[in-house]
């Protein structure tokens, strides 16, 4: 004879120390914790998901895309504060400005978010919107890759500079990363 998986209600009552609830109690909180997290994941999902400004921003409603990613960046969303820089970079939906850009990705990289990293370190590489500064381009690109970036070793690559610059270089970022965001004014801006 098969053995029998005992039902809920046979269990329901014998937990130890736990309330007792009615099995119909049981389901209505069930249905109802359900029914929540169901609401939640749709409205997470219509209130922060990229899909809708980034389909903007590639059809070229380059305004509204601007808009909506700087709504999300100012809510702390990092990679949302990359994509704003990228904006200014290219000039898409605002007048390109690099050093807007630099700032942008300062604040992007600060948070964590690896692109940030490597478009800051290219515009330090390059003297884009900021003061070409071979350690600070190293250091961000360095910091990049450490996140996962793999195109930040392309650029990484391409710089010349000596083991005491190196050692400098992770300094500086390590001290940017430990400082609270009000003391960061983009002063390197162009």
């Amino acid at each position: 004879m098969p053995k029998q998986i005992p039902s809920l209600a046979s269990h329901a009552n014998k937990l130890p120390n736990q309330k007792r609830i009615s099995l119909g109690d049981y389901w209505v909180e069930k249905v109802a914790l359900r029914l929540l997290s169901m609401i939640l994941i749709t409205l997470l999902s219509v209130c922060c998901s990229d899909d809708d400004a980034l389909r903007k921003l590639r059809e070229g409603a380059y305004d509204s895309s601007f808009k909506t990613f700087a709504r999300r960046a100012d809510n702390g969303d990092s990679a949302a504060t990359n994509l704003v820089g990228i904006h200014y970079y290219l000039g898409l939906g605002v007048r390109r400005d690099f050093g807007a850009a630099a700032r942008w990705f300062m604040r992007g990289a600060r948070a964590g978010n690896a692109d940030a990293q490597r478009n800051l370190g290219v515009l330090y590489l390059r003297g884009w919107g900021v003061r070409r500064d071979d350690e600070m381009a190293y250091g961000w690109l360095l910091e990049a890759i450490k996140r996962g970036n793999r195109g930040a070793q392309n650029y990484l690559s391409a710089l010349e500079i000596t083991p005491n610059q190196t050692m400098r270089a992770r300094l500086r970022v390590a001290k940017l990363l430990r400082q609270p965001d009000e003391s960061v004014h983009g002063g390197d801006a162009e």
